[in-house]
């Protein structure tokens, strides 16, 4: 179901983890990943840069409770860490950059850390406020090359952005890469978005979304995450 110029190559790639922290709270992270090029090199920095913010999210918290703060010094340094990486794979193994965007959110419920380079984003949802963009994409003058990126920047040019939020219970967020929000029409999903009762009624909406989009022309891949407050269904 997914295609880039009509060739299969799937550059998006999404984690999702709930644990326990050290201090005895819930802890989410959910994140998606956009790989930049049409072959591999995309594909391989989004895939890394997840895989790389997982494997320290189920090992820091089990020693840390979360603080937003140290949370996001910590991702800083393993996203400036993969940035290099990626650069030595791109000098040894291909001649394009490797790299790609990212955008997550880390919450106990309570404290909220969103964090993004590039244009991927995070979204709150609301049946009462709306619909309300939590990030900001990194683009360039031109106003469509991504200026922020994991991958292809010098080593001390990485800058991830970062911000604190109230979680809010009552509402719902959708963190999604830019094949699922540039063609979204969010005033026709939004009750559905907000109404999610679970896992299964989540990946089947995403289902219908994708099913719209591609319907409307959208040819990028799709990725998207739903993550309900506690208090959205009643």
């Amino acid at each position: 179901m997914q295609c880039t110029s009509m060739v299969h190559v799937n550059q998006d790639k999404h984690g999702w983890l709930r644990m326990i922290d050290a201090g005895g709270k819930p802890i989410t992270l959910a994140l998606v990943a956009d790989g930049i090029s049409l072959g591999f090199e995309g594909k391989y920095a989004s895939y890394n840069t997840v895989k790389c913010l997982m494997e320290w999210a189920a090992e820091y918290f089990m020693s840390t409770p979360f603080d937003a703060q140290s949370a996001a010094e910590e991702i800083s340094a393993l996203l400036a860490d993969c940035n290099h990486r990626l650069n030595e794979f791109s000098e040894m193994n291909s001649d394009k950059d490797t790299c790609c965007t990212v955008c997550g959110m880390i919450t106990d419920e309570s404290q909220t850390l969103i964090f993004n380079a590039g244009d991927s984003r995070v979204y709150e949802l609301s049946s009462d406020r709306g619909v309300r963009c939590m990030t900001q994409d990194d683009i360039a003058e031109d106003g469509y090359s991504i200026a922020m990126h994991i991958g292809g920047k010098e080593d001390d040019g990485i800058t991830v952005s970062f911000s604190q939020e109230r979680f809010r219970a009552d509402g719902s967020y959708l963190i999604c890469t830019d094949g699922m929000y540039r063609r979204l029409r969010f005033e026709e999903w939004l009750t559905e978005l907000c109404d999610v009762a679970d896992s299964e009624a989540a990946v089947e909406l995403l289902r219908d979304m994708t099913e719209q989009l591609r319907a409307d022309g959208e040819t990028d891949d799709i990725t998207g995450i739903i993550l309900a407050g506690s208090k959205a269904n009643g």
